[in-house]
């Protein structure tokens, strides 16, 4: 994996954008909506990775104590080979809450049971709701193993006995676990990238159409790399508006902010934010003239 690009230090820590307001419809997350319905929108010129602590053995062997004295980067590398058949049985799994009071387990209906059963019911919202709004709050099947292997700051997951059912289109019951975070409408597209570790495939929902693979593949310092990079984010900054510019921009803050949350220390993933950023940033430079 390329290593990340290292800010240059006369490179300003944020940049200025200036939009022109639009009433237009834009495809955006309902955190970003009201940046994008300003005239002037400040963003971080980079994406900044915080300090991470390392998976505690503790984590581990709380979710799979068969798993206790196993290196970490040999399960990481089993799971991506057994998590998009894990992701699939997630697809086929049906929850419909009874009452808007939140359970502690919930009944759910299982179709495919082609892999792991999940383990618990994530009920995702975020703490920033606006005044007169009623607080949302997204369910989300997971594996309690793909989220204790990557994510530092979880909240403590409760025990998990689902035992696999012998007809497709039975119930089983999961705990449920509440999670905060900054930006739950980009939620799917992070967990699907623990599932799959597809850059490609994430850089493909986080960007207007998909990278050049060397912007992901090769050394990002390379003048090769720089240049097309620029070329790619030229290309955007012609095709789409500034305004839907920015909406993808405002999904890949929140999907950072999300990670940064969580406590995701993955290097695919790191790469593939720095890389959306960095053609986000250069095309909406282009878009509205402004100098990076």
């Amino acid at each position: 994996m390329p290593s990340t690009r290292t800010p240059r230090r006369y490179q300003p820590s944020l940049i200025n954008i200036e939009l022109p307001r639009s009433s237009g419809d834009v495809d955006i997350p309902d955190s970003a909506a009201s940046s994008v319905c300003m005239s002037n929108v400040t963003l971080p010129r980079y994406l900044s990775r915080p300090s991470f602590r390392g998976i505690a053995k503790e984590t581990i062997t709380s979710v799979a104590p068969e798993l206790a004295d196993t290196e970490l980067n040999y399960i990481r590398e089993g799971l991506e080979c057994l998590g998009p058949d894990m992701l699939q049985v997630l697809a086929g799994v049906k929850a419909e809450p009874t009452s808007n009071i939140l359970p502690k387990d919930l009944t759910v209906v299982i179709n495919d049971l082609s892999s792991d059963m999940p383990t618990h019911m994530l009920a995702v919202y975020s703490r920033h709701v606006p005044a007169a709004t009623k607080r949302r709050v997204t369910l989300f099947p997971i594996h309690n193993i793909i989220l204790a292997t990557h994510c530092t700051n979880l909240p403590v997951l409760p025990a998990s006995d689902v035992v696999r059912p012998d007809v497709a289109g039975s119930t089983v019951s999961v705990p449920v676990v509440p999670l905060c975070i900054p930006a739950p409408e980009v939620f799917p597209l992070l967990s699907t990238f623990l599932y799959t570790k597809r850059i490609d495939h994430l850089l493909a929902s986080l960007l207007p159409c998909p990278a050049p693979h060397p912007l992901y593949r090769d050394d990002p310092t390379s003048e090769r790399v720089l240049t097309l990079l620029r070329q790619f984010a030229g290309k955007l900054a012609t095709k789409h508006s500034a305004q839907a510019l920015l909406a993808h921009a405002m999904a890949i803050n929140g999907l950072w902010r999300n990670a940064c949350a969580l406590g995701i220390n993955d290097e695919k993933l790191w790469c593939a934010l720095d890389v959306a950023w960095e053609v986000l940033i250069i095309a909406l430079a282009l878009s509205t003239g402004k100098r990076l």
